[in-house]
């Protein structure tokens, strides 16, 4: 009995001698396999950290080199390094645009540690931030070209990966740093965790198996990822670089007729597929006429209310969303994605873009976005060249007769005298004076005297047309250039102009005023000359002629010649 009891105890001990070996097998397979997890894990970390930070130090080249080249003078001067000014607010906005295009926050640091912009900030909070010089990316560039440090942001509570880059602008040396958030990092990494914790369980082949596919499919994602960031970045970098050619051309445009070429050559660029138009306010600031246009929905020369432009009446970009609060101007569009962008300057409405997508398609937010900037950059340059071309109009008026003046005359002769040869066409220079003016001034007073200035400008202005200009040289002299008509043409029309001023009843506050009548002498290219002086110089003669004859009368080379033979005569 005793014996079948330790033969079967034996039995049971042989049975489970093989246990701590195989426990052993099983702890080292299982320490096998934990150690591959963590070279896998490790090695995958590794990768995903070089890219993060590879990725952080291309942006934040990327948004150096777009600080470098923004217009403007955004750099403090030497001097100044260390004062805050108000034209870091330009900054500011510049670069606020930018991080809403790469989706990270971005700042601006001066070589003293100075945050001159940061997209995170209020320009108010911006002027009391903390100086960055002992941050160790700022450090790190300054010394070494560049710089990457991560630190938990305790607002946030989550921890960023900081790149640094120098940028030099007007000769002073700034730090572009980028900061992106960890946080997607950290998901990935734990979700590759939860992944080899699971393989384990199913065994070692297995786990080798499913560690290889899983290192495949990471490596895939990881590239797709990769060049899909790549693209964005090369497709974001693009746009923001046709912005700013689209900014830099239109600042430097003469007129607008250039400025809207600028746009119906650059908009299809960067917004394909879209039709658009330029429509500017005219002087009135009653109707909004079509300057330019692309993509061949709208005309030029066509004109609308500005009541109905919904953008107009809100002052902001309006949106013609699925047929909904759609403008008047674009009911016959049907249910076409419009958008339509106010050109604002100074609080003042210059003009209106208007952009259309093509059917069964909208505007995804990055067209909206450059859309949006389009619309300012446009605006500043429509509202410069307005008041450039008001600012030269009345430097080139008369500012009591709104007649040409002189220095019109002088800058515009080289251009007759061209034309005059292109055509193979004389053109008359008719030097005017307006006789006994002192006694309109003695006796009625320099207000009546201006009063009749003022009308025979408008009577000149009245005769003249697209060849021919009237100018006021100063005083009571006036002259007209008379082009492309022969010599027999130009004294009837200066002699039906005497007519015109002999019978014309001149009334001030109530008084007549008498008779006004004028002399005049005719010089003609190139008969006599082909310089302005010259033929001022003959116009004067003759007009003396015809003042010293009696006034009242039109002399030219022929009656000059004719006074001539007659004196002789006498």
């Amino acid at each position: 009995m005793r014996n079948g009891c330790f033969s079967a105890l034996r039995l049971r001990i042989r049975k489970f001698r093989y246990l701590p070996i195989a426990f052993l097998s099983v702890i080292m397979m299982l320490a096998c396999i934990l150690m591959f997890s963590l070279f896998i894990d490790q090695t995958m970390s590794d990768y995903m950290r070089e890219h993060e930070e590879e990725m952080a130090l291309q942006e934040a080249k990327v948004v150096a080199r777009l600080v470098s080249l923004l217009p403007g003078d955004f750099s403090p001067p030497p001097q100044q390094i260390g004062v805050k000014s108000e034209r870091f607010a330009a900054l500011h906005r510049e670069i606020g645009l930018m991080a809403a295009t790469i989706g990270a926050r971005i700042t601006i640091i001066a070589r003293n540690g100075l945050v001159l912009g940061d997209t995170d900030m209020s320009y108010g909070q911006l002027l009391h931030a903390a100086n960055h010089a002992k941050r160790p990316e700022v450090i790190q560039a300054l010394e070494h070209g560049f710089g990457l440090s991560e630190r938990r942001s305790a607002t946030l509570d989550i921890n960023f990966l900081y790149s640094a880059v120098p940028l030099e602008r007007n000769g002073i040396q700034m730090i572009a740093r980028v900061a992106l958030p960890l946080k997607h990092f950290y998901q990935q990494q734990n979700n590759l965790r939860k992944i080899l914790v699971i393989g384990a369980a199913f065994g070692m082949l297995f786990i080798i198996a499913i560690t290889f596919w899983l290192g495949r499919a990471l490596a895939k994602s990881i590239q797709s990822r990769e060049e899909r960031l790549d693209s964005q970045v090369r497709e974001r970098t693009s746009t923001l670089s046709a912005l700013q050619e689209l900014g830099s051309l239109l600042a430097i445009c003469n007129n607008l007729p250039e400025a809207g070429e600028i746009l119906e050559s650059h908009l299809p660029q960067l917004l394909p597929r879209v039709s658009g138009a330029l429509a500017l306010m005219n002087n009135s600031r009653n109707l909004l006429v079509v300057s330019h246009e692309w993509g061949g929905t709208w005309k030029k020369g066509e004109f609308k209310s500005p009541d109905s432009c919904w953008s107009l009446r809100k002052n902001t970009v309006h949106h013609s969303h699925k047929g909904e609060l759609v403008c008047r101007h674009l009911k016959d569009s049907g249910r076409t994605d419009a958008v339509c962008i106010p050109l604002m300057a100074q609080g003042e409405v210059v003009g209106v873009i208007h952009l259309k997508e093509t059917p069964k398609r909208t505007f995804t937010d990055m067209e909206l976005d450059i859309a949006k900037s389009i619309g300012k950059e446009t605006a500043i340059a429509v509202s410069n060249l307005k008041l450039r071309e008001t600012l030269e109009q009345q430097a080139l008026l008369d500012p009591l007769t709104r007649l040409y003046n002189r220095r019109y005359l002088e800058e515009r002769f080289d251009r007759l005298i061209a034309r005059a040869d292109r055509e193979e066409m004389p053109f008359w220079l008719l030097i005017i004076d307006v006789d006994h003016f002192k006694k309109y001034n003695d006796q009625f007073g320099h207000d009546a005297g201006d009063f009749v200035l003022t009308q025979l400008a408008k009577l000149f202005h009245q005769h003249t047309s697209e060849t021919h200009t009237a100018c006021r040289l100063g005083g009571e002299e006036f002259a007209i250039v008379i082009s492309g008509i022969p010599h027999e043409e130009a004294m009837a029309f200066s002699e039906a102009l005497r007519l015109s001023v002999e019978n014309l009843p001149f009334t001030f506050e109530g008084r007549p005023l008498g008779q006004v009548t004028i002399s005049a002498g005719l010089a003609s290219y190139p008969q006599d000359g082909d310089r302005l002086s010259s033929l001022l110089k003959t116009g004067d003669e003759r007009l003396y002629v015809a003042k010293h004859r009696g006034r009242n009368q039109i002399c030219d080379a022929a009656l000059v010649e004719m006074y001539r033979k007659k004196d002789a005569t006498d």
